[in-house]
């Protein structure tokens, strides 16, 4: 017997005791309570049951009363049963309430799963260990589970709770799950699909019959509910405004594990746009601002379009620091002529100023260095390009982990407040062990870098490398705001060896450095380095001029360039671009005369999906004058992880008459790559590599180029960004390998 049949059972006890008193037909004395009690609780203190009781010592014995107070104990929620006693007891009655605990939940358990983790299953569950049993909360519970299990295909699966008794009276809920077969998608039917052709609806769909074009689809009912969203928004942007989908269905094949979807559709009729008017402009001429109108009479009407049109028009008045700038669309339609008539009602707003910059999340870094990247202050003009511009110089420092930025009305309507909220990511890096690259075999490393150092936004590093092709050892540091202005200064102290196949080359020296931003995206560098270079391990058999170069050469040299950089984020850039013209003159004391300049141009343009397409074109050139030659150290090569990857290391090079790679006085070179996001920051990459280097013993000819192309992987890993490249050669020449494969850290170009 359940809970509710002991409470009537109880009552109807109650009346029997009263019955024989009111049928004697004579006038009986009342019947007094002199005591009450509580049995049977173990847990509830005998104050909680008896404060819900509104029968008192020395009141009257109530029937109805008594059942009332059944209904308010049982509503506490902590017994599986009530009932009530009666006694005689000194010339009245004794009142007791019998209860029966529920027990306590001591663990809860899952068995049978095999698809599905414990974790993720206990993330469905609303019981909590030390939580009351209670048998329709376990059925909620198992419905939960059971909607999610489907939620992931498995339309099969049956789940059964078992509550095991524990000797002290409380309970072990396990929840035994038969998981059954995931249900795989056959096809999706599209009905009443006219106007759009069944694979137009189909594409818009999160639920879709392949994975990777190879792996059958599984239903995931959230995915459903917001594919029918997605339908009507696809129809919409067709100009059916009416459209609706009527019905969605899944025919489960059990025999062969499979599920038919139907998706049912009422098109309704397509509507064009009849006329699209613009009022409210005073502030702007009305010509500048139809200009942002991306529909007009004629066209087939879009909702997308009028979206993007009304946010063209308040970035337009943005620009001009209307940031409260309303755009109003008054949509009426003709269904007889099945036309839409377009009304934008603009209200300008006052122009708006920054009343306050509020800045969070910043724990190790000083607000100051935040607050210097902002192109504006309290009390300027705002515009959301300034603040768009505000967000990409805080990402591109590399501190922070996220950076987001948001508005707030002011104290009035022409003020504005701006949040900008950060957080933090670890920006010192100590290292010490062993690594591999494809270019310098295996290396022992030790990096000790922190870019933001006391949180001033210093940087300040030492990098150790040492092998068997390469010994690098480099200290440095930059202030990239000296005498508190954008003017960044540092200096370098190196002593590098690199063996390479022709020839070994030491260089021991230092730098110093500045820059300084111009204009909006632009920056000047002047850089004057003095290095002192060895030129060892050239062969006997090498040609005189190769010979030439063997020796220790102290080379002065001061370096200029100019950059402007666009790009969205320069650790992962999807669009924008950087060009640089950078030049070097050696020859204000030492023994190196040359000079050397080289252009560069990159390019990220995003495509469909996340997807980007990312290109460079750099070419260089250098000579040597009184006398010299531009040094073997300075000389152009290709070949690598960061030029043509379908060649090794300087392998792209004029030789001379022993074979010896010598270098040349000038490159061409240029990168096209096609990034595909995976997951996890993996991205899968194919690319195409042509270019070349001339002088010396080759002549410069464009037509002489060397062709490569390719597949990789990028990884923006936390330790910094891992590429793997394998290059094959499209113009193979006798004696050379057909591919190359590529290991490194950084960004291609």
């Amino acid at each position: 017997m359940n809970g509710v049949g002991r409470l009537f059972l109880s009552i109807f006890f109650v009346l029997l005791i009263v019955l024989p008193s009111g049928a004697s037909g004579q006038e009986q004395p009342p019947i007094i309570v002199k005591d009450i009690a509580v049995e049977g609780n173990r847990r509830v203190q005998e104050a909680v049951i008896l404060g819900k009781v509104q029968t008192t010592l020395g009141s009257v014995f109530r029937p109805a009363q008594l059942a009332e107070d059944i209904r308010s104990i049982f509503g506490l929620g902590f017994f599986d049963d009530v009932r009530l006693k009666v006694d005689d007891f000194e010339g009245g009655v004794k009142v007791t309430f019998v209860v029966v605990e529920r027990p306590f939940i001591r663990d809860i358990e899952f068995e049978g799963n095999k698809r599905v983790d414990a974790k993720t299953l206990q993330e469905k569950v609303d019981l909590r260990l030390g939580s009351l049993y209670n048998p329709v909360e376990v059925q909620k519970t198992l419905e939960k589970v059971k909607d999610y299990y489907e939620e992931q295909g498995y339309f099969e699966v049956q789940i059964t709770p078992d509550a095991e008794k524990l000797p002290d009276g409380d309970v072990r809920l396990v929840f035994r799950i038969a998981e059954g077969r995931r249900i795989t998608i056959d096809r999706i039917v599209i009905e009443g699909a006219q106007g759009l052709s069944e694979k137009e609806v189909k594409k818009v769909m999160q639920t879709q019959e392949r994975q990777y074009f190879i792996l059958r689809g599984v239903v995931q009912r959230q995915f459903l509910d917001r594919d029918v969203d997605l339908i009507i928004q696809l129809y919409n942007d067709h100009g059916y405004i009416q459209a609706r989908v009527e019905s969605q269905e899944m025919e489960v094949d059990r025999a062969r594990a499979r599920v038919t979807i139907r998706i049912k559709v009422v098109e309704g009729p397509q509507f064009r746009v009849g006329s699209v008017d613009v009022t409210g402009t005073h502030v702007l001429p009305v010509e500048e601002v139809r200009r942002q109108l991306l529909l007009k009479p004629g066209d087939v009407f879009s909702r997308a379009k009028v979206r993007k049109t009304l946010d063209n028009i308040t970035r337009l008045y943005s620009t001009i620091g209307r940031a409260s700038a309303e755009v109003n669309p008054h949509i009426q339609q003709d269904n007889a002529a099945r036309k839409v008539n377009l009304t934008l009602e603009i209200s300008e707003g006052p122009e708006v100023f920054v009343e306050r910059i509020n800045i969070s999340g910043n724990v190790r870094s000083d607000e100051k260095i935040l607050r210097r990247e902002f192109p504006m202050a309290e009390g300027d003009l705002f515009t959301s390009q300034k603040l768009d511009r505000a967000k990409q110089k805080l990402v591109n420092l590399g501190f922070f982990e996220s950076v987001d930025t948001t508005t707030a009305p002011g104290s009035s309507k022409n003020k504005i407040i701006v949040n900008v909220e950060v957080k933090e990511r670890a920006t010192g890096l100590f290292s010490l062990g062993g690594g591999f690259s494809s270019t310098d075999g295996f290396l022992g490393t030790l990096d000790l870098s922190q870019q933001n150092f006391l949180g001033k936004g210093w940087e300040l590093f030492l990098r150790i490398r040492g092998g068997a092709k390469t010994q690098q050892g480099t200290i440095g540091f930059t202030e990239p705001w000296l005498f508190d202005r954008p003017l960044a200064a540092g200096f370098d102290v190196f002593d590098n060896r690199r063996v390479f196949i022709d020839y070994t080359v030491d260089s021991l020296g230092g730098d110093v450095r500045l820059s300084h931003p111009f204009l909006e995206f632009s920056r000047w560098n002047l850089q004057y380095r003095l290095s002192q270079d060895r030129v060892s391990d050239i062969s006997d058999t090498a040609s005189d001029a190769l010979q030439r170069e063997k020796g220790t050469k102290v080379t002065s040299l001061v370096e200029g360039a100019v950059s402007r950089d666009t790009r969205d984020n320069v650790f992962v850039p999807t669009k924008g671009s950087r060009a640089s013209l950078t030049l070097d003159v050696a020859g204000l004391g030492g023994d190196s005369k040359f000079m050397k300049t080289v252009g560069e141009v990159r390019y990220f343009h995003p495509v469909v999906w996340g997807t980007v397409l990312a290109g460079r074109l750099e070419a260089g050139y250098g000579f040597g004058f009184g006398d010299k030659d531009l040094p073997l150290f300075e000389r152009f090569y290709l070949g690598g992880p960061d030029s043509i990857r379908s060649f090794k290391l300087r392998q792209v090079s004029p030789e001379d008459d022993s074979g010896a790679r010598i270098g040349g006085t000038s490159e061409v070179l240029l990168n096209i790559e096609y990034l595909i996001p995976l997951f996890y920051g993996i991205r899968f990459a194919v690319f195409y590599d042509v270019g070349n280097v001339y002088g010396f013993t080759k002549e410069f000819d464009l037509t002489d180029l060397r062709h490569g192309a390719g597949a990789g992987v990028r990884w923006q890993s936390p330790f910094g960004p891992i590429r793997l490249d394998w290059g094959f050669k499209l113009d193979r020449r006798k004696g050379e390998r057909s591919d190359n494969f590529h290991f490194s850290v950084g960004s291609p170009f």
